[in-house]
């Protein structure tokens, strides 16, 4: 499992919430944060790293503009 942290950007907050999670692999982070960018109307983006790495900015298509 490697440890993975999870920046989601959610419009009713000020600042990214913070997730902590382990999964097997950077597929399935990324697979996580798509799902969950999808699951809610009140997210923006979601970004998910891996230490101090950058693995992947999901924007939905109505913010790219802003981000």
């Amino acid at each position: 499992m490697k440890a993975y942290r999870i920046l989601v950007h959610d419009l009713r907050e000020r600042e990214p919430v913070v997730l902590a999670a382990e999964l097997a692999h950077d597929a399935r982070a990324h697979e996580f944060a798509r799902d969950r960018l999808s699951s809610s109307a009140h997210l923006a983006a979601i970004e998910v790293w891996r230490g101090s790495v950058k693995l992947c900015h999901l924007v939905k298509p109505e913010y790219r503009a802003a981000a």
